[in-house]
């Protein structure tokens, strides 16, 4: 592949994966700054993390529309999709404001007896499942079904937004000043979806060379184990809460 000034590489990854753009930005920031040889950029950490974390609770809201487009349950989806779009580019304060809907759209899903019983055993994984990463393998430990995974992402929203409030105002991931370095370097980011890892080259401050391995990459390979012998309607919740990006499936 033709190499890219680092700026260009940053713009090139996170407009390939539409759906956690920023998740990605951070990425290639990390890594260029840790090829270039920067130390851990302390001043802006609070920003990115803020950034990241504002991601995800828009990422699991997107998620939490789409499974009320699977169930009929016109409610949820718009309540969801309503939020999401208010999240997207909030600042501190307003994700404080909304803190009390996103925890009663929370405690209203978790008391929905329809829903538990919709979700409950659907999507097993099998316990050898390996490399299970971010919501899908947190939720494996209490359950490892469609239900534990929507009650970890709404576990994830609260989290979320407890470390905004004690971070940084969250801002835009800017690449620190690298000049024309050479050198190799790596990072991981807990997307939404789960841990994401780049390795690149980096030459005379272009990248050179990039490896990307991602959540769901991984995760695509778990999809004929859920799906084998259940009914459609079963089988579509059970990927559906795997919560697959098509533009993370890199081979």
């Amino acid at each position: 592949s033709e190499e890219m000034d680092a700026e260009t590489f940053i713009g090139y990854l996170s407009a390939a994966i539409p759906l956690a753009p920023v998740s990605y930005r951070l990425l290639v920031c990390l890594a260029i700054e840790q090829a270039a040889g920067l130390e851990g950029d302390s001043a802006n950490a609070g920003a990115r993390t803020g950034a990241l974390e504002r991601e995800r609770i828009a990422s699991h809201l997107g998620w939490l529309a789409q499974l009320g487009r699977q169930l009929g349950f016109a409610w949820l989806t718009q309540r969801a999709a309503t939020l999401q779009l208010q999240v997207r580019e909030a600042n501190r304060d307003s994700l404080a404001a909304l803190e009390p809907a996103l925890r009663t759209l929370g405690t209203r899903l978790e008391r929905t007896p329809l829903l538990k019983s919709r979700l409950k055993g659907i999507g097993l994984l099998p316990t050898e499942s390996s490399d299970l990463r971010g919501p899908v393998a947190r939720a494996a430990d209490e359950g490892g079904d469609a239900w534990a995974r929507l009650r970890q992402r709404l576990a994830e929203i609260s989290a979320s937004l407890g470390l905004i409030k004690s971070g940084g105002e969250p801002a835009l991931p800017v690449l620190r000043d690298v000049g024309d370095v050479s050198g190799t370097g790596e990072a991981t980011v807990d997307t939404p979806r789960g841990e994401a890892r780049l390795s690149l080259k980096l030459e005379r401050g272009h990248v050179k060379s990039y490896k990307l391995d991602t959540a769901c990459s991984q995760h695509i390979g778990l999809v004929p184990k859920l799906v084998e012998g259940q009914e459609l309607g079963d089988a579509l919740l059970a990927v559906g809460s795997l919560d697959l990006s098509p533009w993370e499936v890199t081979s």
